[in-house]
């Protein structure tokens, strides 16, 4: 009776595990499936090779919009939701508007539509150097890294073809951009050229070590 009793248990307990590897590969692909598996850099790297020519007409199609535009996401991905959801699906866009404060429109286009239906895009975030607190003119593209709101990544264009900040800030052309992290406080931001006018980033907040490559 007891060696039947262990057996049965071991019986039980192989199930266990068995059921829970089951779900696990089946989670690893759906998250293959539908693109939502975190970036690591070479692939966003790779991602900037694959789509130069979409990443490029993305930009002259951004530059047409409004001025006050500061931030272009597809419904169904972004992290950025207003209180109450959304009322429409589809791309949008967001930004200050003088009398109006934040103002959220639906935006059909159809380019900016191609590359914000890749689920691994969080975001567009757009400055101008029109506006005061910004010294250039930079596209960021938000990727899917794996961070909350800890960890940022993707890549940026920069119209000067220059490192920028992760605030569209001008770093300068010192080597340590390109080769290492820069520390702000307790904020690490790395960044590197990848092709003309399009450049890698990764912002790591409130981090307590710096971080290895």
């Amino acid at each position: 009776m007891y060696k039947e009793g262990c057996k049965g248990c071991l019986i039980a307990v192989a199930a266990v595990f068995t059921f829970v590897a089951a779900i696990v590969i089946l989670l690893l692909i759906l998250r293959s499936c539908t693109g939502r598996a975190p970036l690591n850099q070479e692939q966003i790297i790779q991602f900037v090779h694959r789509n130069e020519e979409l990443l490029n007409q993305a930009v002259e199609e951004i530059w047409s919009l409004d001025e006050h535009v500061s931030y272009i996401a597809n419904t169904r991905f972004s992290r950025l939701r207003p209180r109450g959801g959304f009322d429409f699906d589809g791309l949008y866009t967001g930004g200050v508007i003088a009398g109006s404060g934040y103002v959220i429109t639906p935006l059909d286009n159809p380019i900016l539509y191609e590359l914000l239906q890749d689920r691994r895009i969080t975001s567009i975030t757009v400055r101008r150097a029109t506006l005061a607190f910004f010294s250039t003119y930079q596209i960021q593209i938000a990727f899917n890294v794996g961070g909350v709101w800890d960890r940022y990544g993707g890549i940026y264009f920069s119209k000067n073809d220059e490192p920028l900040s992760f605030e569209g800030r001008r770093l300068g052309s010192s080597g340590v951009y390109r080769d290492g992290w820069v520390r702000y406080g307790n904020d690490f931001y790395y960044t590197e050229r990848i092709i003309a006018h399009w450049f890698y980033y990764e912002m790591l907040f409130n981090s307590n070590r710096r971080p290895q490559r």
